[in-house]
């Protein structure tokens, strides 16, 4: 671990010049400790970005979206071989001029790898910044947090296949049905497949383009060249063709162990994304005057990660509901089962553990939850297995943390289209 740089001021167009020393070849991060006088709250001064030069040439962005509070951002530097480098960082503020950065460390640091973090790592695609709404839509929208991956196989070899959680989706599903069909209003998105040969070297590529269409990445990938994407939408898609000039190089954080957990498994193991995405809908999501789009408190959730089985993925199956103490009332996270044409408020997605939520009315929590209860609301399936059942809410110090874990294995049918599963212990 090195590190390199001591407390540091810089404003507008502002820079630092500075040398690190690479001991060994190796894989490299670098994690920058700083905060800013920006607020992701605060309209035209949510955040701004320290952009990183690599021996003059343009290595990557950071956006400082934790504001004043001090934060430590780890993105990767790459692949780099023994020797002394020069970095510049030069503070942009596109959104405010007046707003300066505070950088209280600057650490370089090898990373020791497994063999498949290892590949993960080394073929982790570069994410130009979206710029659909102005030049620099992430540094006040939507900005990318993390990336996570998870191993598949086909008939050659590996398959890494790479997702990006961002802040929110501006445009696509609406906020009120996001939370009830995923659980979050973080924007999870499948972003690539890379297919390795025996090799390990990459035989071709596929990513999630405009309209969720699967695209065969087109550009050369001779001699292992990293997989450059844009974000393209306001709703997390993708392209190869690049034209933005800002750009990101996150390490790919956590293997999602896709048979055994939800994606949303994120919002337990990286809290201070759930931070961000609060204080975005507090600002974007709170004075909306069409309901399906406005959330007045995301606080006001119990957020649930189940998953159902022996169903065909990709159509709505079971509903959660849970009732309050003293009520007969039961509240829904499929909005009882509502459909607008042929979207369904319910979980439709491809994987077998999926997430929703549930709005509590206004001054109760998850203390008043009296009951929880599954019912089936496809009366094509025959059946549908449930297994294990996790409700999260929002602390008093606003994290989210579990309070009912539940083991359980249910079976639901047209004979028994619903049952309790958790009861309050008098």
């Amino acid at each position: 671990m090195s590190h390199v740089l001591d407390s540091l001021k810089l404003r507008q167009s502002e820079s630092e010049k500075l040398k690190i020393n690479i001991k060994e070849d190796g894989y490299y991060s670098i994690s920058v400790k700083a905060a800013a006088s920006t607020n992701w709250q605060e309209d035209n001064n949510e955040s701004l970005m320290l952009r990183i030069y690599l021996n003059n040439d343009h290595h990557q962005d950071i956006v400082l979206f934790y504001g004043k509070q001090t934060f430590t951002y780890k993105r990767l530097l790459g692949k780099m071989k023994a020797g002394v480098y020069e970095i510049e960082v030069i503070c942009e503020s596109p959104r405010n001029n007046q707003a300066f950065a505070e950088v209280e460390s600057f650490v370089v640091e090898k990373l020791h790898l497994s063999e498949r973090e290892t590949l993960a790592v080394h073929y982790a695609p570069k994410l130009y910044g979206r710029a659909v709404y102005s030049k620099y839509d992430n540094l006040y929208t939507d900005t990318p947090l993390e990336m996570i991956y998870f191993f598949d196989v086909w008939e050659k070899g590996h398959v890494i296949e790479y997702h990006m959680v961002f802040s929110h989706e501006d445009e696509g599903t609406p906020a009120v049905l996001l939370m009830s069909k995923w659980g979050r209003l973080l924007d999870i998105e499948y972003m690539a497949r890379v297919y390795l040969n025996e090799e390990n070297e990459i035989d071709h590529v596929d990513y999630q383009g405009p309209e969720h269409q699967v695209k065969r990445y087109k550009h050369s990938l001779n001699e292992n060249k990293q997989v450059i994407l844009q974000t393209a939408t306001c709703n997390g898609n993708f392209t190869d063709e690049i034209t933005s000039d800002y750009h990101f190089s996150f390490i790919p954080s956590y293997e999602w162990k896709v048979e055994q957990e939800a994606r949303e498994v994120v919002m337990q193991r990286f809290p201070y994304i759930n931070h961000v995405m609060r204080w975005e809908a507090e600002r974007q999501l709170q004075q909306l005057d069409v309901p399906y789009h406005s959330i007045h408190d995301i606080r006001e959730y119990i957020y649930i990660q189940s998953s159902v089985w022996n169903v065909q993925l990709g159509q709505p199956s079971v509903d959660i509901l849970c009732r309050l103490e003293g009520e007969e009332k039961w509240y829904s996270s499929s909005l009882h089962h509502t459909t607008i044409g042929s979207f369904s408020a319910a979980y439709t997605g491809p994987y077998n553990h999926f997430a929703t939520a549930i709005r509590l009315p206004e001054g109760k929590s998850i203390h008043d939850v009296a009951e929880v209860k599954i019912v089936l609301i496809n009366n094509t399936l025959l059946k549908a297995h449930v297994k294990h059942l996790k409700v999260f809410a929002f602390d008093e110090k606003n994290e989210l943390r579990p309070y009912i874990l539940l083991e359980c294995h249910e079976q639901l049918s047209p004979v028994e289209v619903e049952k309790i599963i958790w009861r309050k212990e008098k």
